[in-house]
């Protein structure tokens, strides 16, 4: 069954990352995945200036890089079984659907993992993270204000982020916030996905914060006083990469009379200097 296992891989594969996928806003570092692990280097400090100088020779020092090497997480989705009447009776290939659908399982889980992992831990100078201040919404917290986005936008300035490179990665909450302070504008920027210098995504599974402006760790439960932040980030400051995919399969199963299937995927999204990446959450309401 080696070819039809190889046939299921690429179905899963497929469209994983479709183009409209904020996933494709970053440094795609596959090629660089050796044995599902991936070798980095965090670069040493840049060189000083001189200014007017007059000491000859210039000086001259060594950069030291530190080497990491990564490896990726393993992703498994939990076996799915099609037993043969189900087959023989649908009136479609319910093994094409079941396989559909665990690239779909595999697909949210890298998203959400990236949106966490792209997001800065708290606040700090190449890191904005920022609280809203608009009224209250409908959750009892303050509205994201398109005043709100230009601040973030202005602390992106004063660290010399690349401008052209700027995603924005809003929630569904913020969307609404936006929609409701200036409905003209908001159409404005559905047209053509822009919102000053972000190019503007949405998704539901970003990370949370506390109200201290912290972010949760990844996979854990928020507390009441928590919220889901919106994120951004300079697109060639974070990365995403693939390694191996494998399916397991068990045909003809006698004990469960059909095929049993299940997918594995290696996988990793993380920034890659912790520079120019930032996040705007929502401030408990007054």
């Amino acid at each position: 069954m080696a070819i039809e296992k190889q046939i299921w891989i690429d179905v899963i594969k497929e469209g994983m990352y479709p183009e409209n996928s904020f996933l494709t806003e970053s440094v795609d570092m596959s090629e660089f995945v050796n044995y599902n692990k991936i070798n980095l280097a965090e670069a040493g400090v840049d060189p000083s200036v001189l200014v007017d100088n007059t000491v000859f020779p210039v000086p001259t020092v060594s950069r030291t890089d530190v080497p990491k090497e990564i490896p990726l997480h393993t992703f498994d989705t939990v076996n799915t079984v099609v037993r043969n009447v189900e087959e023989k009776e649908t009136a479609y290939n319910k093994m094409d659907s079941v396989v559909r659908g665990h690239r779909n399982a595999l697909r949210l889980y890298d998203g959400s993992l990236s949106a966490n992992n792209w997001a800065p831990a708290s606040n700090a100078a190449l890191t904005p993270v920022l609280a809203t201040t608009g009224a209250n919404n409908a959750y009892t917290l303050k509205k994201l204000t398109f005043e709100d986005v230009l601040d973030l936008e202005s602390k992106f300035m004063m660290i010399d982020a690349n401008m052209d490179e700027l995603v924005l990665l809003l929630n569904p909450i913020h969307l609404a916030d936006l929609k409701s302070q200036d409905i003209k504008l908001y159409k404005e920027i559905m047209t053509d996905m822009k919102l000053f210098s972000f190019k503007l995504y949405t998704y539901s599974k970003n990370p949370y914060y506390t109200a201290a402006g912290a972010k949760k760790a990844f996979g854990s439960t928020p507390a009441g006083t928590d919220t889901m932040a919106s994120i951004a980030w300079m697109r060639s400051e974070v990365m995403k990469c693939e390694g191996d995919y494998e399916v397991f399969a068990k045909y003809k199963d006698p004990g469960e009379r059909g095929d049993v299937i299940g997918f594995q995927q290696r996988f990793h999204a993380m920034p890659i200097r912790n520079k120019y990446i930032g996040a705007i959450y929502s401030a408990a309401g007054a």
